[in-house]
């Protein structure tokens, strides 16, 4: 059931997080990798075309909606349309999901260590089923966004090297009930003004609410309350730490995506992208890696106010 949504002052969310980097030029030592050259192909714009296609990487992720870092990148004509079929094939597998997981898992380590809810989930101004339901969206968010991160990283990392990736197992992602639950779960997305979302803004220093507090603002008695804490993490600088640490393990990780794929400026052009559509792409991936690692966090210390602990990978012995 996926749906798209509809699309300052104070310290910025990317607070501790790396800006995107300039176009530098890196070099892949991915040897023995076989390449086939494709002939250059203009890609038409079709609407419906391009629905179907973030519909199938929203759900790939296990997601039930298209993530935000999806839409902007889909605004780069062909971008996607000539990636997404090679890196469909990474994000399949359990190598990728269990990065994903092991970043989530960094992101509770930090967590923990600075930030102690001050009230218990019974506090909240919602009865049962309402906390079980804010609980399910961010459990959507917890899960997504280290993917998506991952993907993004991996899109970023490779706009200054002839090719990444090859290196990781092709062993394919096992189905689970959690993920099946996941692309079922009903996820909403509370108008940009509802409260608190502007203090959100204005907090963060965005030009928009990141995805995952509209999520939440659908129950406003939720993140007016959660928020009195929350806005307070970025002063923590073990919190800004791990942000920035997960920025930086996401781009490594893409050395391990199970298919190599080239996606620098000149290979884009060769497969027929305008230069137009390449400085979309970048523009799309700058704006969006660095609030990622972010948001992973925030969704993590989220989790916490509700007692959400657990760990997905590294379990305490």
């Amino acid at each position: 059931m996926l749906g798209t949504p509809s699309g300052c002052q104070g310290q910025s969310i990317l607070s501790g997080v790396p800006q995107a980097r300039p176009d530098s030029r890196h070099h892949n030592a991915s040897v023995g990798v076989r390449t086939v050259s494709r002939p250059r192909v203009r890609y038409p714009r079709c609407m419906a075309t391009t629905q179907i296609l973030t519909h199938e990487i929203a759900e790939a992720l296990r997601c039930p909606f298209v993530p935000e870092a999806i839409e902007r990148l889909a605004t780069a004509e062909g971008y996607l349309e000539h990636l997404w079929p090679r890196l469909a094939a990474s994000v399949e597998t359990a190598g990728f999901l269990g990065s994903a997981l092991y970043m989530a898992d960094m992101a509770l380590d930090a967590v923990e260590e600075v930030y102690e809810p001050l009230r218990s989930p019974e506090e909240f101004p919602l009865d049962e089923a309402e906390l079980e339901q804010v609980r399910a969206v961010l459990d959507v968010f917890h899960r997504v966004q280290p993917q998506l991160l991952l993907l993004v990283a991996a899109l970023s990392e490779a706009w200054g090297r002839p090719r990444v990736g090859g290196h990781g197992r092709a062993e394919p992602r096992e189905p689970s009930e959690r993920e099946r639950r996941h692309l079922q779960t009903e996820v909403r997305f509370a108008s940009p003004d509802t409260p608190p979302l502007p203090e959100v803004v204005a907090a963060l220093n965005v030009e928009a609410p990141p995805q995952l507090y509209r999520a939440v603002a659908v129950w406003p008695g939720y993140l007016v309350t959660a928020w009195e804490e929350l806005q307070h993490l970025t002063t923590y600088p073990d919190f800004r730490r791990r942000g920035r640490a997960l920025y930086y393990y996401a781009r490594s990780g893409a050395r391990f995506l199970a298919e190599p794929v080239e996606a620098n400026p000149e290979s884009l052009r060769a497969a027929g992208l305008s230069d137009a559509a390449i400085a979309q792409a970048k523009a799309a991936l700058d704006a969006s890696l660095p609030a990622l690692a972010t948001m992973v966090m925030h969704a993590t210390a989220m989790r916490r106010g509700l007692g959400l602990t657990e760990r997905e990978v590294v379990k305490p012995q």
